[in-house]
């Protein structure tokens, strides 16, 4: 018995670790790598990947992280490393061969493009759109927000029990209080991090970052924030100020009555700022 991974692939790592890989929209448009956060997949943002706008005028490449999803997980903290987290990240672009894509990031994924800078250099990627997402790991104690601090042990335990009972909390932390998730998205959010050992999520959540590089390279770089104000992981004004007062080429979005998820909560104004950045900064 297996499991059918179509309409994906699976790319091999630099540590022999299978990722689970799709691409789809336009080969001959400018091409956005979409990275999920913490125990999630890449099926998180189906409402860009079936968005037809988006289709026509991007090359949309999506993968499962390790440790999540379709792609293995290795189980052991090492495996979880900066440095092979950015090799995932290369041999998902190698497979289609694609060179110097945005990235499109949500939560814990916003730290993989700092990794792919520091290791593959700053003319790796293109810019760096965070939806509810943050730039690097060692800034995220001055964003965070007290719920989903309050939750952070429950889902790095090895007490079943308490994860049981911590993990639908997580889910619904991931939209607005005032969103009602249909059924059967909470079920596969759910599904996304119910299957792994205690060892991958605390790997996930507990690694470190050498953020010299892309400190180095942050007057260049372009970021954009499409952030909720209704988050619950993220403090909106601190992550607005901390942006203004690092970032020399940024912009921040904040959209009214939306949580952490502002990709699936409003996926219309999401998609159109989306396209307006990457047209703005491609070559």
């Amino acid at each position: 018995m297996s499991i059918d991974i179509s309409p994906g692939q699976f790319v091999t790592s630099s540590d022999g670790t299978k990722i689970w890989a799709h691409a789809c929209g336009n080969p001959s448009k400018p091409a956005v790598v979409f990275i999920h956060g913490f125990a999630c997949t890449a099926d998180a943002f189906n409402k860009q990947y079936s968005n037809a706008k988006l289709l026509e005028n991007l090359h949309i490449i999506r993968y499962d992280v390790r440790g999540c999803g379709r792609s293995e997980g290795p189980l052991s903290g090492e495996a979880y490393s900066s440095e092979l987290q950015a090799d995932d990240f290369k041999a998902v672009i190698n497979a289609f061969k694609v060179a110097k894509p945005f990235v499109a990031t949500w939560s814990l994924g916003g730290i993989v493009p700092p990794d792919v800078i520091a290791k593959y250099g700053p003319d790796s990627l293109s810019g760096h759109i965070m939806m509810g997402s943050f730039p690097h790991r060692n800034m995220h104690s001055e964003v965070v927000h007290p719920v989903i601090l309050s939750l952070i042990p429950g889902l790095m335990t090895e007490d079943i029990a308490l994860f049981a009972k911590t993990l639908p909390e997580f889910v619904l932390s991931c939209v607005s209080p005032n969103h009602k998730l249909p059924y059967d998205v909470y079920t596969q959010w759910l599904g996304g991090a119910a299957p792994r050992a205690p060892i991958v999520r605390q790997s996930m959540l507990g690694r470190g970052q050498d953020t010299t590089a892309i400190m180095a390279v942050v007057n260049d770089f372009p970021y954009m924030a499409i952030q909720g104000e209704d988050d619950q992981h993220l403090v909106p004004k601190n992550l607005e100020k901390w942006m203004k007062d690092h970032l020399a080429r940024s912009e921040f979005h904040l959209i009214p009555g939306v949580g952490h998820a502002p990709f699936y909560e409003a996926p219309d104004a999401t998609n159109k700022l989306i396209l307006d950045f990457v047209e703005k900064y491609s070559g």
